[in-house]
């Protein structure tokens, strides 16, 4: 998945650096305190881990703390990163949150980036009263949580579900086949493509088939003899995702097939070759994003220091980090007790775009940032990536 920052004029970006390092200076400094504070960062940094991710995640941090350092800290305290291996492993991870609030008095916690993780990490969070800010985690649980103290600026399962009606309406759809594998992931996905596109009027057939077949044709019967404008295929895992193109293919059907994510890497085009181009898929990046001034800032400042473009998820960790920020400076302190209430009206300039928070108790949409737009691909060539994709539509979050 190509998560690149768009390539913007590098004097843009260092114009945009200068300026809010002065808007920075120029607020209102609190007391100094004499020792720092201490951020706890929980990712996952060895195997069975995503270390890539993990890795990345943390270099943000570090980049964002020693920008904010170099402008006086947070309310005139300078912060430290700790970083704590999850190994993706939920246990570790509850663990190493307890531990960096009772031992290294950690005012602030970014963890997550596995949703079983960030699970168990959000109850810990809960139950010590302390701010914790999700790295990208999707799972629609943790803001159902409804936790005072947990914060979401970034992608969720249900932002991305929700964006296929929009989309199919743009693509003038009457009928939808959703072919699904009985995982949670795909039963949760095609569910809740059925139920939003019906209610935009578009008429759904849904059938799922199991997870370890190596043959979806007898499904795919029941779907195509109706002709679909669209074939939505609500799975993830080999080999039914990509018998579920090919075998399509195969039976001659013509309409558009859209994946339920963005599973086109080299594995993809593998199994289903020239059958796979022409494929629509969901993504969360493309190949031009529109970045703010804090985003110039940000993408400046990561170049620089490590000689490569930013990933999106990288982006979000230094808009939650901010966030963090500004909800400290607001509420006069950089204890939990006084930063969690502030929390639900965060109002700032992120990376790329306007910030607030939604505030829907009972909801998935509570201390989550519903502005993430959801980007629509398409291959017009076998081997085609995010980045050498066609962006076919944009489905636009909603601000809280």
């Amino acid at each position: 998945m190509n998560e690149h920052l768009t390539r913007r004029d590098a004097l843009v970006a260092a114009l945009a650096a200068t300026a809010l390092g002065g808007q920075a200076l120029a607020r209102p400094r609190l007391a100094r305190a004499a020792a720092p504070v201490n951020i706890g960062v929980i990712l996952p940094l060895s195997k069975p881990g995503d270390t890539f991710a993990g890795t990345n995640i943390l270099n943000a941090a570090h980049l964002w703390a020693d920008w904010v350092n170099g402008r006086g800290g947070v309310a005139g305290q300078q912060v430290v990163v700790k970083s704590y291996d999850s190994k993706a492993d939920p246990d570790r991870a509850a663990k190493n949150l307890v531990r960096a609030v009772t031992k290294d008095h950690c005012g602030v916690i970014v963890g997550g980036w596995d949703s079983d993780v960030a699970l168990a990490e959000i109850r810990v969070a809960h139950a010590y009263k302390v701010p914790m800010f999700v790295a990208y985690a999707w799972s629609q649980n943790i803001t159902k949580a409804n936790y005072p103290e947990v914060v979401r600026i970034g992608p969720s399962n249900d932002i991305l579900s929700t964006a296929f009606a929009p989309f199919m309406t743009e693509r003038q759809y009457r009928h939808v086949a959703v072919i699904a594998e009985d995982t949670p992931f795909g039963k949760g996905l095609g569910e809740a493509i059925r139920a939003t596109a019906t209610l935009a009027g578009i008429d759904v057939t849904a059938r799922e088939f199991a997870r370890d077949t190596n043959d979806v044709r007898p499904t795919l019967k029941q779907l195509l003899p109706a002709k679909p404008d669209a074939l939505v295929i609500a799975a993830q895992a080999a080999p039914g995702l990509y018998l579920c193109v090919t075998q399509a293919r195969a039976a001659g059907y013509k309409g558009d097939i859209v994946l339920g994510w963005d599973y086109v890497d080299s594995h993809f085009w593998k199994a289903t070759g020239k059958r796979g181009v022409g494929v629509i898929w969901p993504t969360f990046s493309a190949p031009t994003l529109h970045l703010t001034s804090v985003g110039l800032t940000f993408k400046h400042l990561f170049t620089k220091k490590y000689k490569h473009l930013p990933l999106i998820y990288q982006a979000f960790a230094w808009d939650e980090l901010s966030a963090w920020r500004w909800a400290v400076e607001t509420a006069g302190s950089v204890a939990p007790a006084d930063v969690i209430p502030v929390l639900p009206r965060i109002d700032m300039q992120g990376t790329m775009g306007h910030i607030t928070l939604s505030s829907m108790p009972g909801t998935v949409h509570f201390n989550q940032w519903e502005g993430v737009p959801v980007y629509f691909d398409q291959a017009p060539k076998s081997g085609t990536t995010d980045t050498t994709a066609k962006l076919i539509a944009t489905v636009k979050g909603h601000s809280a």
